[in-house]
């Protein structure tokens, strides 16, 4: 299946890229998410027309995601939990833990953009965590899991 891409994809292209993938992929994930459109003539006509648009769309979701990214560089997040043994957490920090606790400071923020490479966090202790706000921006916010009282 041949597709326009409408937004830079890791691994896949960049805007305005007319590339070959699999039907599922294209029919389930690409086109219902608005990530691209199906590569006939009458779309490709259309994405000449709005390339501009869609240029500047990008360019603006770049600003932002880098803004978002100087607003999360200046937090320390401090999540409480329930401490065992040996500083053990009874249950763990999730990416939606620390995406909520983020967003209760006033910076939206997704569960999906925040990376756990090693699973959610079951130690107490201050962790780096990666949070992917863009496929050209990435920032790292502070999270310190403390026991609870």
């Amino acid at each position: 299946m041949e597709v326009i891409l409408l937004e830079q994809i890791k691994h896949l292209g960049n805007l305005g890229e007319q590339v070959a993938v699999k039907s599922g992929y294209g029919r389930n994930y690409l086109i219902p998410q608005r990530k691209a459109v199906p590569a006939s003539p009458e779309n490709i006509a259309e994405f000449e027309e709005r390339h501009a648009e869609f240029k500047q769309a990008q360019k603006d979701a770049v600003v932002s995601a880098q803004e978002r990214a100087a607003e999360l560089q200046e937090i320390i997040v401090e999540i409480a939990g329930k401490v065992g043994v040996e500083g053990k957490l009874f249950g763990s920090v999730s990416a939606a833990d620390i995406a909520n606790a983020i967003s209760d400071g006033g910076i939206k923020i997704s569960k999906h953009e925040i990376r756990l490479p090693d699973g959610p966090i079951r130690q107490v202790g201050e962790y780096d965590i990666k949070v992917h706000l863009h496929p050209d921006v990435d920032a790292f916010v502070t999270v310190q899991v403390i026991a609870e009282d």
